[in-house]
């Protein structure tokens, strides 16, 4: 914090060749995992640090190993640790018959608008203290929420057993959730949202069962894109968005 302050104070310290504002926008994202990073995440978690640095730039990771290094950190956890899949391309949402398996609890598929979504997403991190949240969270919170297609209709599921847990069920009634999410430029992404269980269970079943039945069959796809590589990408790409250039 005290350095970003510092190149927003005094924009010539920048050693950025794009300047001040992006040498900003790397070091904020990429230290959002920091917070809580000394503690091992529990068996079957995802380390968030990890996926930082497999997915950081030159300057990102250079930063990183400044810092991690000055305050005695070795980064060799970082540099050796094993790829985890990249993200790139739109989750499956039709089986093919090479592929076709018995359906999953079909009944746990529901379709919400993008103003019902961004309910629950708040309402979720309004009663979430996860040790990791803070002011750089609940700000990329709502600058994804304010990218969702305007008519967008977005399915959601409790995640299963064996999932990856990106961050433990609880307190508050809080459960890890897998959504296809429709963005504001039309891409459909995967992202996985802690909401409280009880607001999902009050929302109506409103996905015909064919629907639901084709949905649960899909297998797990080991390469989708995921919500934070989709805003990598659109913040590095779509300079005429009108949302990225109000906020």
């Amino acid at each position: 914090m005290i350095e970003i302050r510092a190149l927003a104070a005094n924009p010539g310290r920048s050693k950025h060749p794009d300047g001040h504002l992006a040498e900003i926008r790397l070091i904020a994202d990429v230290c959002h995992n920091l917070p809580g990073a000394d503690r091992p995440p529990p068996p079957g978690e995802y380390d968030g640090l990890v996926c930082t640095w497999q997915t950081a730039g030159d300057f990102q990771r250079s930063w990183l190993r400044k810092h991690l290094t000055g305050a005695g950190v070795d980064t060799a956890f970082l540099e050796q640790a094993p790829s985890l899949p990249r993200p790139a391309t739109a989750p499956g949402t039709w089986p093919t018959w090479e592929r076709w398996q018995i359906p999953r609890d079909p009944k746990t598929f529901i379709a919400v608008g993008s103003s019902t979504l961004a309910g629950l997403v708040r309402q979720a991190h309004s009663a979430d203290h996860y040790p990791t949240h803070g002011p750089a969270r609940t700000a990329f919170l709502e600058w994804f929420l304010e990218h969702l297609h305007p008519e967008g209709r977005h399915v959601l599921r409790p995640s299963r057993p064996g999932e990856t847990l990106f961050q433990p069920d609880g307190p508050n009634d809080l459960r890890q959730y897998r959504a296809l999410v429709t963005m504001s430029d039309g891409a459909l992404v995967v992202d996985h949202p802690r909401l409280r269980e009880a607001d999902v269970a009050a929302l109506p079943t409103n996905l015909h069962l064919l629907r639901r039945l084709l949905l649960a069959v899909v297998p797990a796809r080991r390469a989708e894109r995921d919500a934070g590589l989709w805003a990598r990408h659109h913040r590095a790409t779509a300079s005429d968005c009108r949302l990225c250039r109000v906020n």
